[in-house]
């Protein structure tokens, strides 16, 4: 089949957007607050913009992880200890995932990105002040907490790096880089077994993924030296602004349809 323009420059943003979106989240978390918005509106069916927009996230956050670990910021040991909790939510998440229609998940997505908003502007110490040193074994309420977060992020997954950004810096106490590394790591256990989920209910547009995915190794890996030099205030203030309007364009898309 012979290209056009048309699609030519829709099959470019889709790798753009991967890669911008991958950036985001390997710094901070909340690019999938843009994506999936933004692919529902290009014409997917929003259950399976949710599935395709995990491919690229899958590569990215692994690109991102990958980087970070060869430079010494994962702690394995942590990793180790929380990614079993993280296995079994996701698991439990994905059973409830696969049964989930477009409208219900639209409307979700929609309080959720709201959330995501007032989460990410929350104080550090809202809920007290991290430990001085990470746990040596895992608790029970840090097995219960990162369950939860793993239930959520193979549900609905938008925002969950400012969840676990926000769970991660009270557990361990490490620092920005390297619950960064953690995150995207653990983040990469739900994101797979959600998108073999998917993928299996025919919730992946296949082509579209390659590309995004494309874009999300480049996006992935530019994000992992860029959070070591600069700050996230930029990226969440950009989010928060992006999030807001766009959480209101889905209501609106809601009530109109």
């Amino acid at each position: 089949m012979e290209l056009d323009a048309a699609h030519i420059a829709l099959y470019a943003a889709y790798f753009v957007l991967g890669a911008v979106v991958s950036l985001i989240n390997s710094i901070a978390g909340g690019g999938s607050t843009l994506s999936l918005p933004l692919m529902i509106f290009l014409g997917l069916p929003a259950t399976v913009a949710n599935g395709t927009n995990r491919i690229g996230l899958i590569i990215g956050n692994f690109s991102s992880a990958f980087n970070l670990a060869r430079h010494g910021y994962l702690n394995k040991r942590l990793f180790l200890q929380l990614v079993t909790p993280t296995l079994i939510g996701a698991l439990v998440g994905a059973c409830f995932l696969v049964h989930i229609g477009d409208k219900l998940f639209q409307a979700i997505l929609a309080v959720v990105i709201c959330l995501v908003v007032v989460m990410s502007n929350l104080r550090k110490d809202v809920l007290g002040k991290p430990p001085a040193a990470p746990p040596e074994k895992l608790t029970l309420k840090g097995a219960l907490g990162f369950f939860a977060i793993a239930v959520y992020g193979c549900i609905v997954q938008v925002g969950v790096g400012f969840v676990q950004i926000f769970g991660l810096t009270r557990y361990t106490g490490l620092s920005p880089i390297e619950i960064n590394a953690l995150k995207n790591s653990l983040t990469n256990v739900f994101l797979l077994v959600s998108t073999i989920a998917l993928g299996l209910n025919g919730k992946i547009d296949w082509a579209i993924a390659a590309l995004m995915a494309g874009g999300a190794w480049v996006g992935g890996y530019f994000g992992s030296f860029l959070q070591r030099k600069k700050g996230n205030k930029f990226i969440q203030r950009f989010i928060s602004i992006c999030s807001i309007a766009m959480a209101i364009a889905l209501v609106v898309d809601l009530i109109v349809k």
